[in-house]
């Protein structure tokens, strides 16, 4: 399967950069540059700038899963054998008044063979890529830190189970 993150799961992020941007550049364009103008605002749009780059990289990233391997092929390529995989960690964000179905987000992070991967719940295939990744922990013999094993069965996800949950919407390989 290949999945990559939708438009409109970026669309925010796309917003929040470029408001950043106008204030930080806006500021430091339309008034008398002193030091601390240039620091305040100057870090503030380079803090944006970089959300708006990460937030490119995301729009052109298509991430492939087979039974053996992981691919990344976005601004660079990467692969990871499963088989490499030594590290998973799975942490949910967001306020506490927030319950996991209503807001807030997952992050999917992944580690082995050198390489290591980042993937949010907006992404397609979020719980596909969840259960591979805890398939292979599993099959890597390797164990994971208990909050990742609760946000997994959050998301119902089942390493043991031997079948993937269903999968999200994404274009099959091959």
């Amino acid at each position: 399967m290949v999945y990559r993150y939708p438009g409109r799961a970026l669309a925010g992020d796309y917003v929040r950069a470029g408001a950043g941007l106008a204030v930080g550049l806006g500021v430091l364009l339309s008034t008398p540059l002193s030091p601390a103008i240039v620091v305040i605002f100057g870090s503030w749009s380079a803090l944006f700038g970089y959300f708006a780059f990460r937030t490119v990289q995301r729009t052109v990233t298509r991430v492939a899963v087979t039974d053996t391997e992981i691919c990344d092929v976005g601004l660079r390529t990467r692969v990871m054998e499963w088989a490499d995989l030594q590290w998973l960690k799975l942490r949910y964000f967001g306020t506490k008044r927030q319950e996991r179905s209503r807001g807030g987000f997952m992050q999917l992070k992944l580690k082995g063979g050198g390489r290591s991967f980042i993937y949010d719940s907006g992404i397609e295939g979020f719980d596909y890529l969840a259960w591979r990744a805890a398939k292979a922990i599993r099959d890597n013999g390797l164990s994971m830190d208990p909050a990742s094993a609760g946000n997994l069965l959050s998301l119902g996800v089942d390493a043991d189970r031997e079948t993937p949950p269903p999968e999200a919407s994404g274009t099959r390989l091959g």
